[in-house]
């Protein structure tokens, strides 16, 4: 409804939104604003004096794009769950990019992450960008510029709409932090665990140097079975790497169960169980 309301305009104005959106409540949202949040991303906080509330974001975020998605995510917990959780919220990174640690915030980040996908990318938007382009860091950084988000909410986004067998690996120091597969690579069973290092042979692991931005084609036993071909996002400052990963198509396994559900999936993926 919102995205409808702003129409065909980017990057969407999340402040502007829920600024003046937030009127039609008897609750609205008075500030939003940088603060002292550092331990976290952003915040969603209740004014005690004046009622409403103020979303704020960390100051040390430098990247435009992380600031807007990062208001989007604290916009979607004020219209979804302020009513359910008067304290507020406190977002860190991984919250913001819905993963969650712990199982009784998983569900509200995901919607929240959810609500800011689906306002600052509408998918019918989304995809004409894309049409029939072969995906690269190019194509990525289009996008990002865009909506005006990080390239990593690009390709989540981009995973989420896309029907190749794919995923998104988000990697620490060496090891994967957390992992996101398309549909399609979900019922391949194409996951790669919380903790687990690198390949050796990967794109994300040999180092920037080693990248290409239309990615880099890597033979089956690298990732997994599949030859992939793996785009690489290196973000230095916080000792990050994003791996883009497209396998070749890929049929389900054998035995995969439909009924897993999400939460268990991401669960297993995010190495939670």
């Amino acid at each position: 409804m919102l995205s409808q309301m702003w129409g065909p305009r980017f990057p969407v104005d999340v402040k502007r939104i829920a600024l003046e959106y937030s009127k039609r409540f008897s609750d609205p949202i008075h500030k939003v604003a940088e603060a002292d949040i550092s331990a976290f991303e952003g915040a969603l906080y209740p004014l005690s004096k004046k009622g409403g509330w103020a979303i704020l974001y960390n100051p040390s975020i430098t990247s435009a794009g992380r600031i807007n998605y990062t208001l989007a995510h604290e916009l979607g917990h004020y219209f979804a769950h302020r009513a359910a959780t008067p304290v507020g919220f406190q977002c860190g990174e991984r919250d913001v990019l819905g993963s969650a640690a712990h199982a009784a915030l998983r569900q509200q980040e995901r919607e929240a992450d959810e609500f800011a996908s689906y306002l600052l990318m509408p998918l019918d938007d989304f995809r004409q960008q894309i049409g029939t382009q072969r995906m690269s860091l190019d194509l990525l950084r289009h996008l990002a510029a865009r909506y005006s988000v990080s390239l990593t909410a690009a390709a989540l986004k981009w995973i989420e709409s896309t029907d190749l067998c794919a995923a998104v690996v988000v990697a620490t120091n060496g090891y994967v932090s957390w992992c996101r597969p398309s549909t399609v690579a979900r019922k391949a069973r194409v996951y790669f665990e919380f903790g687990m290092e690198l390949p050796r042979a990967s794109i994300a692991a040999l180092g920037e140097s080693a990248h290409r931005d239309d990615g880099t084609n890597l033979a089956s036993g690298v990732w997994n079975a599949m030859p992939v071909r793996e785009i690489a996002i290196f973000a230095d400052r916080y000792e990050m790497t994003i791996s883009l990963l497209i396998f070749d198509h890929a049929a389900p396994v054998d035995g995969w169960d439909e009924e897993i559900g999400e939460d268990a999936f991401d669960r297993v993926t995010r190495g939670l169980l």
